[in-house]
């Protein structure tokens, strides 16, 4: 029995380029490169052979003479967060303006896998990164500028200009806009159901809610009980169900503010399966305002976070960065909002 090898084909190169179009291969490279510099007839000769011949640009070699490549890293705490798909889609368009290539990583809300993908980006030579750091040890990202790599950190309140530049929203304000909220519909006591406290947006939002309470002339240690998951996720928050409803029906909760939108439509999901309503027996208020946070019955009572304009924002101050490697660094805050659906109402007795 014979066998058929296969060969795979060879890549057209700037030389068969140049053959087709009559010109120097140094002509083809300053098409690709310094077109300014070619005269119009003979770059529209070029560009028309590079179709013919369906070229395909090589962009190995100039990062190896350049040291970098047009590829940007965007790490993100969780790829199944629908919050990231709109930040990513900010952090993209900005970037296709500049010509840049984006390549989105996961760090699934771990250290280890942050430290990975901080190191694969150095090793394949990014030309940036718009990082969310899982915790407040930014060793990371100062590691990654030690190797000349640009970064940005995303939603990251704390990071200082000195330190580097940063997009965030004042997770604070929209803790206590929560709390507000809650605290006008009567309710003295909520619930805050959160991912790990090493985040620090989670923090700052429970800071925020404490605040509200404080405000209203009432004891924050008293009102505000937390209960922690390892997790800022949909399944985090369905199984925090038996930890929000323990102490029996006299000491159920009658309002939960959630780290975030994902625990807050996990929790509801839960609730309904034991038999209970949102928000006639618990209100539940979330925070980020994901696509489908009013698609749900009822509506979730959210904190809305401009998830589009802080993707684009970070990428713009990375592309600043690039272009001036001395530019100093820069802070973004943006100012979250409220937005009241269904899902909170004015606190009612257990017997009406």
């Amino acid at each position: 029995m014979t066998t058929r090898s296969r060969t795979t084909p060879r890549a057209v190169g700037i030389t068969e380029v140049a053959q087709q179009a009559g010109v120097s291969p140094g002509t083809v490279s300053n098409v690709l490169n310094r077109p300014e510099r070619v005269a119009e007839a003979t770059r529209l000769k070029v560009e028309k052979a590079i179709v013919e011949l369906d070229y395909v640009r090589n962009s190995s070699g100039s990062s190896l003479r350049s040291g970098r490549s047009d590829a940007v890293g965007l790490l993100v705490l969780d790829v199944t967060n629908p919050f990231f798909t709109e930040v990513a889609r900010g952090v993209e368009e900005e970037a296709a303006e500049a010509g840049l290539a984006v390549v989105l990583l996961n760090s699934a809300e771990t250290q280890e896998r942050q430290r990975r993908n901080v190191r694969l980006l150095a090793e394949q030579r990014a030309a940036g990164a718009v990082v969310m750091p899982v915790d407040d040890d930014l060793s990371d990202l100062l590691w990654l500028h030690s190797r000349g790599t640009a970064w940005v950190a995303l939603d990251r309140g704390d990071v200082t200009e000195d330190v580097g530049c940063s997009v965030s929203v004042d997770n604070q304000a929209g803790g206590a806009a929560a709390g507000r909220h809650l605290i006008g519909l009567g309710h003295e006591h909520v619930t805050f159901l959160t991912g790990p406290f090493a985040i620090e947006q989670v923090r700052r939002r429970h800071e925020g809610l404490r605040d509200a309470f404080t405000e209203a002339g009432l004891d924050p240690d008293d009102a505000v009980r937390v209960i922690e998951q390892p997790l800022l996720n949909s399944a985090q928050g369905e199984r925090a169900v038996d930890a929000v409803l323990a102490g029996g029906p006299n000491r159920r909760p009658r309002a939960v503010f959630c780290a975030n939108d994902q625990l807050a439509l996990g929790l509801m999901k839960g609730l309904g399966r034991r038999g209970l309503r949102v928000p006639e027996d618990i209100s539940v208020i979330g925070y980020d305002n994901v696509d489908f946070a009013d698609l749900v019955h009822p509506g979730l009572t959210t904190v809305a976070q401009p998830k589009y304009e802080l993707g684009r924002s970070a990428m713009r101050l990375l592309v600043s960065a690039l272009k001036e490697p001395d530019h100093v660094h820069r802070r973004v805050l943006f100012t979250p909002e409220l937005v009241v659906r269904g899902s909170t109402a004015a606190l009612r007795s257990l017997q009406a």
